[in-house]
């Protein structure tokens, strides 16, 4: 028998500090961070959207009722170094903390596609939702209101629920993404206090029927001119780079003549600051925004998925 271990990464409960510090830390995607918690917190909890049609049109409207009828899923879609894992990693703690409840993640595992062998993927999948579903099963209390919650956190979502409409799709493959839509069928079903989140850097190649259950399909994109300078400028607190300095590596950064695409948010976060932070520490001087400048005029962002080198 699997264990929770062996399909499931790291489990984490929320609310968390670090993950407080971790969504914080998302600039310029505050839309995207605001919709995902309104959303998250409605398909937990369908009383809340009871309680505000009652108030508002002295009823449960078919509008309200229709909202509540939604598969519990949503699917981030983006390029590589936009944000999806880092925000699909610690929005539970915003949304623990506007419900004031415990939520727990469960990140699931590459491990769960096993190794081919016939039946393997289906029963390991099978597996991680009974886990999930297990753990959900005590989430209300009895009169129905939600006093633990679980998000199923499926990273690199492509690699499980490829579409089956390839034709060179393995039959092994075939039958976990239909595994993993039972899986999520059945959670909807039960209506149970659990979300399942899906993350992938190729919509594109993500079964039809996956993306069609989603509640809401949320874009991530590369950030902008505004939004590079709002990272760097919280990255830059503490150090002396003059603004005029700041809005050259904002351009630099930028899409240019030699490239259609600019640096993502783990470009800047994880490489081209910690590279300049690096060097001043190696030749023991401050930050300075001349220095920054001279790494960024040389920078390579990180090429978008399925772009030829």
């Amino acid at each position: 028998m699997v264990t929770r271990d062996e399909l499931f990464e790291q489990v984490l409960e929320y609310p968390d500090p670090l993950a407080q510090e971790r969504i914080a830390g998302l600039v310029g995607i505050d839309e995207i961070k605001q919709r995902v918690i309104t959303e998250t917190t409605l398909l937990l909890d369908d009383q809340l959207l009871e309680r505000w049609s009652t108030k508002h049109h002295g009823s449960m409207t078919r509008a309200a009722t229709e909202v509540t009828r939604r598969t519990p899923l949503l699917v981030f879609a983006g390029d590589v170094g936009t944000g999806k894992s880092e925000l699909a990693e610690s929005f539970c703690d915003s949304v623990a903390r506007a419900m004031d409840v415990e939520i727990t993640l469960y990140p699931l595992s590459l491990s769960a596609r096993g190794k081919g062998a016939v039946g393997e993927m289906t029963s390991l999948l099978t597996g991680a939702f009974n886990i999930v579903r297990d753990a959900a099963v005590k989430g209300r209390d009895s009169r129905g209101r939600v006093r633990r919650a679980v998000v199923l956190l499926v990273d690199e979502g492509d690699a499980l629920a490829q579409s089956r409409d390839l034709g060179q799709m393995h039959h092994e493959d075939r039958a976990g993404v239909n595994a993993l839509i039972r899986g999520i069928d059945q959670l909807r079903s039960d209506r149970l206090p659990v979300l399942t989140v899906l993350c992938t850097n190729r919509q594109d190649a993500l079964d039809p029927a996956i993306v069609r259950r989603a509640a809401h399909v949320f874009q991530f994109g590369r950030p902008g001119e505004e939004q590079r300078r709002a990272l760097l400028t919280q990255l830059l607190d503490g150090s002396d780079v003059d603004p005029s300095d700041l809005d050259r590596v904002v351009l630099l950064t930028g899409p240019g003549a030699d490239r259609a695409y600019g640096a993502t948010y783990s470009d800047l976060r994880q490489r081209l600051v910690p590279e300049a932070v690096l060097d001043a520490v190696a030749r023991d001087v401050p930050l300075t925004g001349s220095r920054l400048i001279e790494l960024a005029e040389s920078f390579e962002p990180t090429r978008p998925f399925g772009t030829e080198a």
